[in-house]
């Protein structure tokens, strides 16, 4: 029994944890769409209507939505709707279909690891600048490490919730 609420007390942890990280970057999610647009809407009026366009508009948007992209995957991982083919896995036998799913478990890590690993070199060996901004690309490139490892952080929250929560039922 005591067992028992071990594990429920494990997987609630767990899932707070992924919950507030979720709403975190949705919240940045939200934000960076809100700046995007305004930008992008900007960048239209004075183009357009004005005739007389800035040149930073398309170069902030570009790069927000990087930050955008990042960020979301994140959120995706936490509810399961990355990309996956369901037919296949709901036709295969419960047991291999489980094992299936570790397996691309331990696939999304792995690209997560190199993602990390070649986002942070990208990261603290640049030496360029925007063309138009003018700032660092150190901080456009901060989204790939740093959208990598908070997906990394929701997988792990996730892949413990579905041991402990398989472990606890047989």
């Amino acid at each position: 029994m005591q067992d028992m609420s071990w594990r429920a007390q494990a997987i609630k942890v767990s899932d707070k944890i992924g919950y507030v990280i979720e709403m975190t970057s949705a919240a940045f999610c939200v934000f960076i769409y809100a700046i995007m647009i305004g930008v992008a809407l900007l960048g239209i009026i004075f183009r357009y209507i004005i005739y007389n366009p800035f040149e930073w508009t398309e170069e902030l948007a570009r790069l927000l939505m990087l930050w955008l992209g990042f960020l979301a995957i994140s959120v995706a991982l936490r509810k399961r709707e990355h990309i996956a083919i369901q037919f296949i896995v709901q036709k295969l036998p419960y047991k291999v279909s489980k094992v299936l799913e570790y397996c691309v478990d331990l696939l999304i890590a792995f690209f997560l690891i190199i993602l990390i690993k070649q986002g942070y070199l990208m990261t603290s060996r640049t030496i360029l600048t925007t063309s138009t901004l003018n700032i660092s690309m150190f901080w456009p490139y901060l989204a790939v490490p740093l959208g990598a490892f908070i997906s990394l952080l929701q997988l792990i929250l996730n892949v413990t919730k579905k041991i402990l929560s398989e472990s606890g039922s047989t």
